[in-house]
């Protein structure tokens, strides 16, 4: 499939392009030369859900320039086939451990909980938490070799490895696991933050509907407000256990918002009301201006265990305040695997953001461009992400250059945010295709991989600076259009082997099968509490399983499951990480333009109401298959034939001269790529 891709001058039109940041220094310098071998570095960076045949036919040439440079002076596999299924948590466990899901224990973003003798199957765990990993990091692995490391918001992390036992209350090894790994995180040469565990507050939208103004009250320093001001007015949302309060002010017309966490100007931090931006990052004189430049400063706040740091922007004001649209990104708390650790990357960054407010689309930004939008919501919605993309670009500066490790692992989540968000519109293959809305959709999803693009920049003029650093370049899955759905669990239902109480809520006490999250079929076996199947029955109810998917039919009278793999069959081909510990016994292919979900209630498969896209397909699909390439003084351009993301860690371990992450499956491509 070869998109049209649109052009940069239409993507200008909703934000600034990729070029402009580009054009202002964040391409790759050429190495120097150097006559002697220069100290070994590595920088393993992941690109949510980036897949080189999606960026390089549907993005122009000029939004992604560094991700093309790659490609053609890397030396790049042919693909890189991830984690089965095919989503976020178990695709980064792959990349940080060297391991699929049956081994590192991490099998879905949403998982059953282990030891399965204590926790039924309804009962789960995140996998992006530390605790379902039950593999050993990279980070530990180098830090133990006397590396430094640090992560930069990696997944699974910065606590300590669960390692939990799959059928015990525990074990004495996954106990003297847990030890060796938490005395390694207590190294200096440890250094790992994560700010997407923890958040005071979402990103919340304030309008006068909301939170209506009323004049302020109670407020210090307002004797310090312009001469001739209006009567200052108020409103105030929660923030978690605490509130924030903003004042609206101006002079003739209300104009400008202060936000703090106490009514006293003096701790504030204040912004002008500005539509959504238009203007390219560089003017015609070929100054840049800075990324997400209408929000305020931020404002630090100390909380319990971290810190938060508010930012406000005043989208919309009326010159009487009758009518406001204020917006305030997440508070996240950014955790570190050390005291001061996340103290000191707090200091130098100032507030980090993981993602871009893309739910806002269609909501409180403003109607979407599929529903006969005018462009301003996703114009709003890329300021968010030029912040996200800010804050993570001095994070890595914050990282290489203030911390100097020896390896660097990074990751970038935008790419995956926005093609959620709009990929399905673009493909003409869908149903909801519109030619005319594809180009507009088109325009906004280069602009936000150009962000992408000019993280990847940063990354290779960094990498560039120390001749010894490898840069691999990988990602955890692809993407994939959808516009029907898929309930699993249905199928299940009308075969007999599900039971659903009125509410659509599972009676695990009536429930022989049942899908725990969308991705694959448990069997509610008697190791598991609360189980119904014993040993000698799982066979027939896999097979009745597997005979109610099969039969299951879409709106057209098609099938919807294409392909059925079975965990205990000896003759299964390869399905890197189905099964394991916290995985499933049965797992399926559907048929082109189905997601799916947890629902229990009948229809099994119906038209969506809308046009999506998203990931968690088996791993050898193409268009779930990711990249991953290699960038360094010590590379020249090549192709090699398809790899899999778990060889990434071994790849950069063997760079380093440092053993393979311990339970690592993957093997090094060093020979290969050079």
């Amino acid at each position: 499939m070869r998109l049209r891709p649109v052009s940069l001058r239409l993507a200008l039109r909703f934000a600034p392009a990729s070029l402009a940041l580009v054009l202002a220094g964040c391409t790759a310098t050429a190495p120097r030369s150097n006559t002697q071998e220069p100290r070994r570095r590595a920088i393993l960076v992941s690109f949510d859900s980036a897949n080189e045949r999606r960026l390089l036919d549907t993005l122009p040439a000029d939004a992604i320039p560094n991700f093309r440079a790659l490609f053609a002076e890397g030396a790049c596999a042919a693909s890189a086939r991830p984690a089965f299924p095919s989503v976020t948590a178990p695709g980064h466990a792959a990349l940080w451990t060297g391991a699929y899901g049956d081994v590192s224990g991490v099998a879905a973003n949403e998982q059953p909980r282990l030891p399965r003798a204590r926790h039924t199957l309804l009962e789960t765990v995140s996998g992006y938490s530390a605790d379902a990993l039950g593999a050993e990091p990279i980070w530990i692995t180098a830090a133990r070799a006397g590396r430094a490391v640090v992560g930069h918001h990696v997944t699974q992390a910065p606590g300590v490895p669960g390692f939990p036992p799959e059928t015990s209350a525990d074990s004495a090894a996954s106990a003297l696991r847990r030890a060796d790994a938490a005395a390694v995180l207590a190294r200096p040469e440890a250094r790992v933050v994560n700010g997407y565990n923890r958040s005071l507050a979402p990103d919340i939208a304030v309008t006068e509907r909301t939170a209506p103004a009323r004049p302020a009250r109670g407020w210090a320093g307002l004797d310090a407000l312009p001469a001739g001001s209006l009567p200052p007015l108020e409103t105030a949302w929660a923030a978690g256990p605490d509130s924030v309060f903003a004042l609206l002010t101006g002079r003739g017309a209300y104009t400008r918002v202060h936000a703090g966490f106490a009514r006293d100007v003096a701790r504030t931090v204040a912004a002008d009301v500005a539509e959504a931006e238009r203007a390219p990052l560089l003017d015609a004189s070929g100054a840049a201006r800075p990324l997400a430049r209408h929000f305020s400063p931020p404002l630090e706040h100390a909380v319990e265990g971290g810190r938060v740091f508010l930012r406000i922007r005043v989208f919309e004001l009326a010159a009487d305040a009758s009518r406001f649209l204020l917006f305030a990104p997440e508070l996240a708390v950014v955790e570190g695997n050390r005291p001061g650790v996340a103290a000191d990357y707090d200091a130098y960054v100032r507030g980090w953001t993981g993602n871009g407010a893309s739910g806002f689309i269609g909501r409180a930004f403003g109607p979407a461009l599929a529903n006969g939008g005018d462009g301003t919501a996703e114009r709003r919605y890329l300021e968010t992400a030029e912040l996200a993309t800010a804050g993570s670009l001095r994070g890595t500066e914050w990282a290489w250059r203030t911390q100097a490790p020896g390896l660097l692992l990074d990751y970038f989540a935008l790419g995956d945010e926005i093609d959620h968000a709009l990929y399905g519109l673009v493909v003409p293959e869908s149903p909801r295709y519109e030619a005319a809305l594809a180009v507009k959709a088109q325009a906004v999803r280069a602009v936000v991989w150009g962000l992408a693009d000019a993280k990847l920049g940063l990354l290779r003029r960094l990498a560039a600076e120390s001749p010894g650093t490898l840069l691999v370049v990988s990602g955890d899955h692809g993407m994939r259009a959808t516009w029907r759905e898929f309930r699993p669990n249905a199928a299940l239902a009308a075969a007999g082997l599900l039971a659903a109480d009125s509410t659509g809520r599972i009676v695990l006490a009536r429930t022989e099968a049942l899908s725990p999250n969308g991705y694959w079929i448990s069997v509610n076996g008697t190791d598991r509490r609360g189980g119904l199947v014993p040993p000698a029955r799982r066979a027939d109810v896999l097979a009745r399983a597997e005979a109610a998917l099969r039969a299951a039919r879409g709106p057209d009278g098609a099938p919807v499951v294409t392909r059925v793999w079975r965990m205990d069959d000896p003759a299964n081909e390869e399905t890197l990480g189905a099964g394991g510990p916290a995985g499933g016994d049965l797992y399926y292919e559907l048929a082109p333009g189905y997601f799916w979900t947890r629902n229990a209630a009948s229809p099994v498969a119906l038209d969506a109401p809308r046009a999506g896209a998203g990931h968690g397909y088996p791993a050898g699909a193409a268009d779930m298959q990711t990249i991953l390439c290699a960038a360094g003084a010590a590379f020249s351009p090549r192709r090699i034939d398809p790899v899999r993301t778990v060889d990434a860690a071994p790849t950069v371990a063997d760079w380093l001269g440092i053993p393979a992450p311990a339970d690592a499956v993957g093997r090094s491509l060093l020979g290969a790529l050079r």
